[in-house]
């Protein structure tokens, strides 16, 4: 399953609710099974796990409903649409933050890393945003206003020649977990480029230009993605690569130390990434339509060929729960246990938060409630036992 870290638990911005809670005639679905059951927390922690249905006074009766593990989504760009929502309007720091919390927490997600980008060429408004979402998330987490526990993801530009000193102004961040490099420059894929750029109708004359243009001029990449990965070892950060397309990126990636494939684009990618041993990371939306919004492979067709480790929100939240639920409904597909532990316990495997990603004595109850209604529907939340929606 590639690289993992091992990091502090993450400190809880809401205190924990002390005390009892029971949840009974839940269908619970833990690593390996769905069972109905009932679940016993004690101050935050899941205490007991039982088969059968409790009698016992004060417990609360799910109905039926299901009973997930919280889910953990290690790549999600939402927090810029609430703060970036029209180009030219920059929201509130704080209201952002706190929206973008409170979708998540509605999705069923408990555990967020905040995906923030880490310079942008050729996209100024973007570039300036790093500080800001970081300056809303900060105050939100100092008023004790987030529901989720939200942790950090740089999204590296490596055409930025000042992406060192970028990265290392944060890179000590305490929330800082995942640290991914992104590269959509000619000189790696001159087709995806072209490819790129004509949907944003840029003309054909300035894409040959900036082609052209890169056999001339100093590449910053190499450079940046070796310092890159130095530093992310130094601190023990797990790094991935990002868009692979060819077998050739992979390899190269490899070269690196790269053990994380995040969005490979084609089948390709993806089959070179997992007989490499990486973690593939894909995104729910794909999966829930059925196809790329861009023309990149269907992570339908990595799902048939078992090429999917870790599913993400990308960039709607409740894409992952829609994700599983699709998955667990195929004829060939994953049972619904495995198909939650793709937005669960592995990327809690993945990243070294050993204390979630399952319903099991000794864990965190960091769990939702959700009723099957032609789809999931997520109905309550509780975080280290604290019910929070």
């Amino acid at each position: 399953m590639g690289q993992s870290a091992n990091f502090p638990t993450p400190t809880r911005q809401n205190a924990i609710q002390f005390g009892e809670v029971v949840l009974t005639n839940a269908k619970i679905v833990s690593r390996s099974e769905c069972f109905n059951g009932t679940v016993q927390i004690v101050d935050g922690m899941i205490a007991d796990i039982s088969t059968g249905m409790t009698t016992a006074s004060g417990a609360l009766d799910i109905d039926g409903d299901h009973l997930l593990p919280g889910l953990i989504d290690v790549h999600t760009d939402h927090f810029e649409k609430q703060i970036l929502p029209r180009a030219g309007v920059t929201w509130d720091p704080l209201a952002a933050a706190v929206a973008h919390d409170i979708q998540l927490c509605a999705a069923g997600t408990t555990t967020v890393f905040d995906s923030l980008i880490v310079g942008a060429m050729g996209n100024p408004e973007r570039r300036r945003l790093l500080p800001i979402m970081l300056e809303g998330l900060g105050e939100a987490r100092r008023h004790r206003l987030l529901r989720a526990d939200h942790l950090l993801h740089l999204r590296c530009d490596a055409r930025e020649p000042k992406l060192v000193d970028l990265f290392l102004a944060h890179a000590d961040h305490p929330e800082l977990r995942f640290v991914t490099i992104m590269d959509d420059s000619p000189r790696r894929d001159p087709n995806r480029f072209r490819y790129l750029e004509r949907r944003k109708n840029t003309p054909e004359v300035e894409i040959e230009a900036a082609i052209t243009a890169v056999a001339s001029t100093a590449d910053c990449t190499e450079d940046n993605r070796r310092r890159l990965v130095a530093h992310c070892r130094a601190r023990g950060l797990p790094f991935a690569s990002h868009d692979d397309t060819t077998a050739a990126q992979i390899a190269e990636a490899v070269t690196y130390g790269l053990a994380i494939s995040e969005f490979p684009i084609t089948l390709e990618a993806a089959k070179a990434a997992r007989a490499a041993g990486m973690t593939i990371i894909v995104g729910g939306p794909n999966l829930v339509v059925g196809r790329s919004h861009i023309g990149n492979v269907s992570v339908r067709e990595l799902a048939q060929n078992g090429l999917i480790d870790i599913i993400s929100s990308d960039y709607i939240p409740a894409s992952i729960l829609r994700a599983i639920w699709h998955l667990a409904g195929q004829s060939d597909g994953p049972t619904l246990a495995e198909a939650v532990a793709l937005g669960s316990l592995r990327p809690a495997e993945a990243f070294g938060l050993t204390d979630r990603g399952e319903i099991a004595t000794g864990k965190r109850a960091d769990l939702v409630r959700v009723a099957d209604r032609a789809g999931p529907i997520v109905r309550a939340v509780w975080t280290a036992g604290r019910q929070v929606l």
